[in-house]
């Protein structure tokens, strides 16, 4: 999706004025640090701390500030501060910016400090002046991405959206433009020949269902959409003829999805060859560093936690013991792993011994289960129960983000009813996944969908992506979100 010229300027002046704004106090923020904390504790707290500077005067200082612009917005502009992308952690991305920004233009400053006379030599000064720039553009972009996406949920300065078709493939739509407020678009509803059965996870508050395809004129005029999606192919050519000439007579954009396969979606993406459309599967050049490095990170990564949770998995092991006496501390159960090889996956014990020993393979999703063992609700809800499986990083079986490794039983029957679910074992599963970030538990019973969401990390792989999973675990395990 393209982002509009108008909304393309809007952000670069807005965190372009902003930039220029706060050089000032990055300023005099890493003055003060420098020279006048003797000065802030002698003052305001009566504590004799810190050294007295009485050479150092503020005025000259601030005389750079115009040295500073030439210097630091060139570099903002050249490593993209100022230019609109759609990522799917807008806010981490944002913050990474920044520090290549800062990073990078104080590096040149220090390259000034050798030649200019005049300019103020206090190295300590450029230091500060780097640490303040990334904390306090940092606090400044985040908060302009919040008013920016409260003001488009609102729909302030946003298209209004409709989408035709309630469909998995419609739904995909809806997702996205709330994944990406960038894009300035407001979603206002949905039209179908029916109110969809099942509703994607990050849907569940704000999908709306507002009647058959043939109400789309009301809909347009009530709400004054400027934009539609149609995601179904089932309406009658006649419907689509006149959906085209409607839109073109009252200035309307319109667009079709082409008849794509439902979960070829995940795995190819559409190229021009020579003005002819095509469906191109990606293929990753021969030789990649990226999977040596990620496989380097999996193992120093695995290790250090290891260590460092050491004490806790001695205390959680004890509470199972003492909750559950009958039963081992560990629970390994045979994965699918890379290329379908087997493996043992260990987790913490969170149900009572053979608990499957009756129903066979069940899948735990809901709310309402009833074979926990004391404290194993809260160590599933948690996710510390995964913690055991930093092992099977060390050994190589698995990695630290990836998608979750299925059981064989189920891995069978997904391969049998759903399309390309193979694909998923061309990359070593993992403790979190991209998945497991947009729904956890509520995806467990909806493979179908999770599957978009492996195809999608799978087609997109980069080592920035597993950072951003990783960051957005945390607040995912920490808020408990979907956890059962």
């Amino acid at each position: 999706m393209r982002v509009s010229f108008h909304s393309s300027l809007q952000y670069l002046l807005t965190r372009l004025v902003t930039d220029v704004l706060l050089f000032p106090v990055i300023i005099v923020a890493a003055y003060t640090l420098k020279f006048k904390v003797g000065w802030v504790f002698r003052h305001f707290f009566s504590i004799q701390y810190g050294t007295l500077y009485s050479h150092a005067q503020l005025a000259p200082y601030l005389s750079i500030i115009g040295i500073l612009i030439l210097i630091w917005v060139p570099t903002f502009y050249f490593v993209g501060m100022y230019r609109r992308t759609m990522t799917l952690v807008p806010d981490v991305d944002e913050c990474i910016k920044v520090f290549k920004g800062v990073s990078i233009a104080t590096i040149e400053l220090m390259a000034v400090t050798f030649v200019l006379p005049f300019f103020p030599g206090s190295r300590y000064f450029v230091f500060y002046t780097w640490l303040f720039g990334i904390i306090l553009l940092s606090i400044s972009r985040l908060v302009i991405l919040r008013l920016e996406t409260y003001l488009v949920k609102h729909g302030l300065g946003a298209r209004p959206v409709l989408v035709i078709g309630a469909d998995s493939f419609g739904q995909d739509v809806v997702e996205k433009i709330q994944f990406y407020p960038i894009l300035g678009l407001k979603y206002v509803g949905s039209l179908d020949s029916s109110a969809p059965e099942k509703v994607h996870f990050h849907l569940k508050d704000t999908f709306h269902y507002l009647g058959n395809p043939s109400e789309f004129k009301r809909v347009v005029d009530e709400e004054k959409i400027d934009l539609i999606f149609v995601t179904t192919r089932s309406l009658p050519n006649t419907f689509y003829t006149e959906l085209v000439i409607f839109c073109e007579l009252n200035n309307i954009e319109l667009r079709i999805l082409s008849d794509v396969s439902d979960f070829m979606a995940g795995t190819v993406q559409v190229e021009s060859f020579d003005g002819l459309p095509f469906l191109t599967h990606l293929k990753r050049p021969v030789f990649d560093i990226g999977p040596i490095f990620k496989c380097c990170f999996d193992f120093v990564f695995s290790i250090l936690l290891l260590i460092i949770l050491a004490p806790l998995f001695l205390v959680i092991g004890i509470l199972i013991k003492c909750s559950s006496p009958s039963g081992p501390v560990f629970y390994v159960q045979e994965r699918v792993g890379k290329d379908g090889v087997l493996f043992n996956m260990i987790k913490f014990r969170t149900m009572i011994p053979d608990a499957e020993l009756g129903t066979g393979p069940a899948l735990v999703s809901e709310k309402n289960e009833t074979r926990y063992i004391v404290f194993g609700r809260f160590l599933r809800r948690s996710s510390l129960d995964e913690l055991p499986q930093l092992v099977n990083v060390l050994f190589g079986e698995m990695s630290i983000v990836g998608p979750r490794p299925e059981r064989p039983f189920f891995v069978e029957q997904y391969s049998r009813d759903i399309p390309y679910f193979p694909i998923r074992h061309r990359v070593k599963g993992g403790i979190a996944g991209w998945a497991q970030v947009n729904g956890r538990s509520v995806l467990t019973r909806r493979p179908e969908h999770k599957l978009k969401y492996d195809l999608y990390y799978i087609k997109n792989w980069s080592f920035g992506l597993d950072i951003k999973i990783l960051f957005k675990t945390i607040l995912v395990v920490f808020t408990r979100e979907e956890a059962y």
